[in-house]
């Protein structure tokens, strides 16, 4: 069942998509081990999240995957003091906005979908 959450979802996850390949547009030449290895982890991610804008069974897990790059990214560039990129700093915040927010609206979706088969758990007490 299409909900509109789920809509909402694949739109967000074509969005983050496009910023990630922005963000590789954006991004200085690789000149140390912490921005190649960004690089090839945003184009892999950007790769991941059109292809989960398109295929559901793969959402779960491209959305999980997701977070943790944008974390592990966004914690490494704050740990760092002398890091410039202020703007893929920014762009990945953004990402891991989008996909927290996808996050959400999936589960949201799930359930809906889960109450209209009738699968929630029954109610206790009665």
């Amino acid at each position: 069942m299409d909900t509109f959450s789920e809509h909402v979802a694949r739109a967000i996850l074509f969005a983050a998509a496009v910023i990630a390949l922005f963000v590789l547009q954006v991004l200085p030449s690789a000149d140390g081990v912490l921005l190649l290895h960004h690089q090839v982890l945003i184009a892999l991610l950007g790769v991941a999240l059109l292809g989960a804008a398109l295929f559901r069974p793969i959402r779960p897990a491209v959305v999980a995957v997701g977070l943790l790059s944008q974390a592990g990214f966004v914690a490494s560039a704050l740990a760092m003091p002398g890091f410039s990129a202020t703007t893929v700093l920014y762009l990945n915040l953004a990402g891991l906005a989008a996909l927290l927010l996808v996050g959400f609206l999936l589960l949201r979706s799930a359930r809906q979908q889960a109450r209209w088969e009738g699968l929630s758990a029954p109610q206790r007490g009665t």
